[in-house]
């Protein structure tokens, strides 16, 4: 079966292909690729790296029930002696991860847990049953909680008792430089919850959250960043709509634009969160909120565009997919924001913020400047509380020009 797929002569690729205990998974795994949507010159390349597989287990004498994790890295290590491309571990991970599920060979056992570990699985618990946070809120806190323990104790056993407030100061002057000032505000709101836990749980003698040092931040205290109406038309224009990366491109751009999504808001849509007859889109928003917004007819047809025209085939149901094989969704925020900076750096827009969130703002502010009130913006962005949209109230100039007090010598 697998002649089909693999191009080139029969016998020559049976005798490459066919070796070793591999042998008999060939057509499956093949197949599996096919599915995921490779072209014949990358399936190539893999069965290349397969046979290779295939053959150093015949000469290590290893049997393919033992095949690991470990193996797949002793089986590189030699095979980067004489072949000079490094490519392939995809290939093999995706291959293990077949034979897993084919029941061929045993499931991998879990790494040990080290203490770092153990006080991750407690506070995660803690997040979850106490806090109530969501699942992406949980991940942030033991991302920022890790990093800290981590920091101290590299390596060796994590012995909490030992902790002193100068420990917590030394670690936020150290990680403080390199954030933002709302990653810096974020990474000590996090470690006062996770300080105040330790202390709850008696893991800490003292309670080392008031030892946390405080980041400036004023509400309201800066202007939002922004662009122009001409300079969002500029971005739009620089994506290559002749391709299909181009148009699914300029659909999550309009995404952005149009209705003012967020990043993660666009990574998740999914295509059964389109109503077409209603004319209506469903957004899930922070934590477990869902909106409904309308489908603009812009919108619907710049996404008509690239679901008919650019999208892969996919058993995937998000709307948004990877450019190249495995054709699945996007796993995060992360990626609508690499695609939003891409635009603004080809369409030579430089901002000290080029992220996804920038055409959130810049949508905001073209509402106001075409009269829209803040209580309208803040129906369109999806805020729950008012203060979330005063910040705008900065940028509008006409009324701000009225509550100006005279400059001595100046012209009114």
């Amino acid at each position: 079966m697998f002649v089909r797929y693999i191009r080139g002569p029969k016998s020559k690729r049976r005798s490459r292909l066919r070796v070793g205990a591999l042998a008999a998974y060939i057509d499956s795994f093949v197949s599996l690729l096919c599915q995921r949507g490779y072209t014949h010159v990358t399936r190539r390349a893999q069965m290349g790296v397969f046979a290779d597989l295939g053959r150093w287990l015949e000469r290590s004498h290893v049997g393919l029930k033992d095949l690991d994790e470990k193996h797949v890295e002793a089986f590189f290590q030699a095979r980067w002696q004489r072949v000079s491309d490094r490519r392939g571990k995809g290939t093999i991970k995706a291959l293990l991860q077949h034979l897993r599920q084919s029941n061929v060979i045993p499931t991998a056992k879990p790494a040990p847990p080290n203490d770092i570990d153990f006080v991750e699985q407690e506070y995660r618990a803690f997040l979850t049953g106490e806090r109530a946070l969501t699942q992406g809120s949980v991940e942030q806190y033991l991302r920022i909680a890790r990093r800290f323990v981590s920091h101290w104790f590299k390596g060796g056993s994590v012995r909490l008792h030992k902790l002193r407030a100068k420990n917590v100061t030394e670690f936020v002057l150290a990680d403080m430089p390199q954030r933002s000032r709302s990653a810096a505000q974020c990474t000590t709101k996090v470690l006062r919850s996770f300080l105040g836990y330790l202390f709850q749980q008696g893991r800490t003698t003292t309670n080392l959250a008031v030892a946390v040092p405080t980041v400036p931040g004023w509400r309201l205290s800066q202007l939002p960043r922004f662009l122009e109406g001409r300079q969002v038309e500029k971005v739009l224009r620089c994506c290559d709509r002749r391709t299909k990366m181009g148009k699914r491109d300029y659909a999550v751009l309009v995404l952005l634009a149009r209705l003012g999504l967020r990043a993660g808001e666009v990574a998740k849509l999914a295509l059964d969160d389109i109503d077409w007859q209603a004319g209506e889109l469903l957004v899930r928003g922070k934590g477990t909120r869902i909106d409904k917004l309308p489908l603009l007819q812009d919108v619907g047809q710049v996404l008509v565009e690239y679901l008919q025209k650019a999208r892969p085939e996919s058993s995937s149901r998000s709307v948004f997919l990877r450019s190249r094989a495995p054709f699945v969704g996007f796993p995060g925020a992360g990626a609508i924001s690499w695609i939003a900076r891409s635009a603004l750096a080809r369409a030579q827009v430089y901002l000290h913020h080029r992220a996804a969130h920038v055409f959130r703002h810049s949508l905001a502010t073209q509402m106001l400047g075409n009269g829209a009130s803040l209580a309208q913006i803040g129906q369109v962005l999806r805020h729950q509380h008012v203060s979330s949209t005063e910040i705008y109230a900065k940028v509008d100039l006409n009324p701000l020009r009225r509550l100006a007090l005279p400059w001595p010598g100046g012209v009114l």
